[in-house]
């Protein structure tokens, strides 16, 4: 279990990286004198420069492992991140969170590609399972401590810094190094990034599971964008009992990421199951306006919600993983991160859009079940080809 453990290390830091700056941000926004303008700034500047790197770095990890990738990568965010938190101004905030965008990819690229390497593909459902419960865990904790403003922003983000240290020896001295047999050999060049995507969206199934990450990237952020105002505008809730009740919802998410493996058992093929969690998602989010703004009653919708999302991440990036050469797993999650930092953005500003033309989250809430359904076809058409 040391790999498991370095690997959700790994997953958990990249999204409590990106999980904790919004609820950071207000009390930044004090401390630094920030306007909107900067505010903004510092929240894009990470995955702007996150998506370069992601497609930049695929096949040198392919090529030179994903051990020293992300022992790297804790290295780099741990000085960038502990950098940040002595920050004295707008202008570093804001280089330094690109600079740590330049980092995090190294571990994010790495991650379930070495989950490929070191575990045979029987098990890589289970132990994806469990690398992905960090994402949950993350934002749970980000909605703890940290969001109450319990804990100051810059003890938070140096306490994130020795997390990237603690990562990066666990990292050396516990993973072994990626076999030589599952590494790529040709030189790296322009035409291995025209290789590689031509082959990823050549390849019938390949080009399937990245429209299809791209959807249910979308979905997740368009659904969940304004949900916390929706129900903060029925009236019956204030911000402290919204966090809670996405705090015990957001266990769902952890049960998910967890049982999928032992559910993926049922299926031929990982992505089969994954298909009908997004159809099950999907009638989730249908639900929602119709359940009301009730705390109890969308506890219950949004814990399901939460199941079904992040039981459909680890088979999904599990999945994916099965559909490519051993020496092409990281260009592939590194693309797969690209997909989700780009549904995200898309997702967020079309929840905005959604919410402005309907408040009654109806419009919202079709969308996203548009887009999972969508998603579910897809999945589906690849699991029948994968028998």
């Amino acid at each position: 279990m040391p790999i498991v453990a370095v690997v959700w290390g790994g997953f958990f830091l990249i999204n409590f990286n990106v999980a904790v700056m919004i609820p950071l941000l207000p009390f930044m926004q004090r401390d630094l004198h920030l306007g909107s303008v900067e505010a903004g700034a510092i929240l894009a500047a990470f995955p702007i420069a996150a998506l370069v790197s992601n497609l930049v770095l695929g096949p040198f990890i392919d090529r030179y492992g994903r051990k020293r990738f992300i022992a790297a990568g804790g290295c780099g965010a741990a000085v960038t991140l502990l950098a940040t938190a002595f920050a004295p101004d707008a202008a570093t905030v804001i280089a330094l969170r690109a600079a740590t965008g330049l980092f995090m990819p190294m571990i994010g690229a790495s991650v379930f590609a070495a989950v490929s390497d070191y575990y045979p593909a029987e098990a890589r459902a289970r132990i994806t399972g469990y690398v992905t419960s960090a994402a949950p865990v993350a934002m749970l904790l980000s909605l703890g401590v940290v969001s109450g403003g319990l804990l100051d922003w810059r003890v938070a983000l140096a306490g994130l810094a020795a997390f990237a240290v603690l990562l990066a020896a666990a990292a050396i001295l516990l993973l072994p190094p990626t076999p030589l047999a599952l590494r790529a050999t040709l030189p790296i060049g322009p035409a291995t990034y025209r290789a590689r995507l031509l082959s990823f969206s050549g390849g019938p199934d390949t080009r399937l599971v990245l429209l299809a990450y791209l959807a249910y990237s979308a979905a997740i952020f368009l659904f969940l964008g304004l949900y916390p105002a929706w129900i903060l505008e029925g009236g019956g809730a204030t911000p402290a009992t919204v966090g809670t009740m996405l705090f015990v919802g957001g266990l769902g998410g952890v049960a998910g990421a967890l049982l999928a493996g032992r559910l993926a058992r049922r299926f031929r093929h990982p992505l089969g199951l994954c298909a009908v969690a997004a159809g099950a998602t999907a009638v989730t989010a249908l639900l929602t306006p119709l359940a009301g703004q009730g705390l109890v009653g969308q506890a219950l919708i949004y814990g399901g919600f939460a199941f079904g999302r992040d039981l459909m991440l680890a088979l999904l990036l599990g999945g994916a993983m099965l559909l490519v050469a051993p020496t092409e797993r990281a260009s592939l999650n590194a693309v797969l991160n690209a997909l989700f930092q780009t549904g995200a953005a898309a997702g967020g500003m079309a929840s905005a859009w959604l919410y402005a033309a309907d408040s009654s989250y109806t419009t919202s809430a079709a969308a996203a079940a548009a887009l999972l359904a969508g998603a579910a076809l897809m999945l589906r058409r690849i699991a029948v080809r994968q028998r």
